[in-house]
């Protein structure tokens, strides 16, 4: 990457941490007004938005997919075949997502019960939330793919801005419970949602001349919905699972607002991922070097353990900024130091497992996907002894257990990016890098 890629890779990737660290204020000043509703609903408010996470994960996949699709646009075919596979998903998404509700729906009685909802609309609004969590991507990634950061930049901005602005309307005209929460959340988006349709419009907009090659584009997202699977899910697990095992509600809040603090360092960190994602995407398509995971490793080690000193010097900090007058959840500090570095390992692996799949590294996949399964055995097993410990005691054991699976994943997939394991792979998946980025040449590092 000679000097003037270098100077446009870090003013992206500063731009994209600027409006990453803008939205995700706002996002912070929900979780500080969302608090009034008290405990037990601030908890299921917390553990919906997790789930959707979950829910959500073929939608991460789906922009990864599409960047890297929109980053191997060389010709005028292979926009007419990115045209043709945007209007298709975008279709296709809202029958499945139609489907989806309609079990959801069936189902809300006994989900209700085991996720403690008190009012169903909650239920109905994060169902609402996941067909534009299937849309969002689409159009992020195509932002993403082409380079267009500052678009894609305002779309993290306006997600937290439409959210928390509908949410202070909801707690000034509204009891401010967790489906009240969910209906600021489902507004944010479709706030983002008009805005990347209209970025995208030339896109999505325009009557393809070739059809939807559905049996290639597969090829491509199964892979990368699985490989990106694994760290949305391990990001994830952790709330699921205190939830459903713990049921004192008081201290199940404190355990969330722990976790938003160490949630909110990957969300910091994760833009510098996403620039490099679409730069070593283009260089596969066009067989060109790239030293961008070298540059994106060093900052995501030097902001994490810069954001993990911060946090075990002054571990209530993080807390009193985003619960201001709420001094119940500062209690959560002696969690928040234990969250900062459990989550730093899980943080470089995101960094590796997207280097990997930006160059169509697919052998790493069935690997990565063993350690998430690993992850909950984990828990599971643990299960009888945490409910006896004291709160507390149980919590760190729970992030610890975190910390080891990220590490896991973590050495996993330096494995595989190792240049000895690059050399091996190369010619096994060239014909997946053919298919996916559309070049007769094998990714190269």
């Amino acid at each position: 990457m000679n000097v003037k890629r270098e100077s446009a890779f870090f003013r992206q990737s500063s731009w994209m941490v600027i409006a990453t660290f803008a939205g995700g204020f706002f996002m912070t000043l929900v979780h500080t007004v969302a608090r009034k509703m008290g405990p037990q609903e601030y908890s299921t408010f917390v553990t919906l938005l997790r789930l959707l996470i979950i829910m959500g994960i073929p939608s991460a996949a789906l922009q990864t997919v599409f960047a890297g699709q929109a980053a191997a646009v060389t010709s005028a075919a292979k926009k007419e075949q990115l045209i043709a596979t945007t209007r298709a998903i975008l279709a296709g998404t809202f029958l499945i997502w139609i489907a989806s509700a309609l079990a959801v729906l069936a189902a809300a009685r006994p989900l209700s019960h085991l996720l403690r909802i008190s009012h169903p609309a909650a239920l109905y609004f994060t169902v609402l939330l996941c067909l534009t969590s299937l849309w969002i991507p689409v159009l992020k990634g195509i932002l993403q793919g082409e380079h267009r950061f500052w678009g894609l930049g305002w779309l993290q901005i306006s997600d937290g801005v439409g959210r928390f602005s509908v949410m202070l309307l909801v707690i000034l005209l509204l009891t401010c419970k967790a489906a009240g929460a969910m209906f600021a959340a489902l507004a944010g988006q479709l706030v983002t949602a008009a805005i990347g349709l209209a970025l995208t419009r030339s896109i999505w907009g325009t009557r393809p001349a070739v059809s939807f090659d559905a049996r290639g584009w597969l090829r491509e997202a199964v892979p990368l919905t699985l490989g990106l699977g694994t760290v949305l899910l391990m990001s994830s697990m952790d709330m699921l699972f205190v939830q459903g095992l713990f049921a004192d509600t008081r201290q199940t809040a404190l355990y969330s607002g722990a976790m938003l603090t160490g949630f909110a360092i990957i969300q910091f960190i994760a833009p510098v991922a996403m620039v490099m994602f679409a730069r070593v995407a283009q260089s596969a398509a066009r067989s060109e070097q790239s030293n961008s995971l070298k540059l994106t490793l060093a900052s995501t080690l030097v902001f994490g353990c810069v954001a993990g000193v911060g946090c075990t010097l002054l571990p209530s900090l993080p807390l009193r900024l985003m619960y201001l007058g709420n001094k119940e959840m500062w209690n959560a500090a002696p969690l928040v130091p234990w969250f900062a570095w459990a989550l730093l390992p899980l943080t470089v692996a995101n960094v590796l497992v997207q280097n990997l799949l930006a160059r169509a590294r697919f052998g790493a996949v069935p690997w990565l996907l063993l350690v998430p399964g690993l992850y909950g055995a984990a828990l599971c097993f643990q299960a009888p002894a945490l409910v006896k410990m004291q709160s507390f005691d149980a919590f760190i054991r729970v992030i610890q257990t975190l910390g080891l699976a990220g590490l896991t994943l973590c050495l996993v997939a330096a494995w595989f990016s190792r240049p000895k394991a690059a050399a091996t792979a190369s010619g096994q998946d060239s014909a997946a890098a053919r298919a996916i980025f559309g070049t007769a040449a094998s990714p190269k590092e």
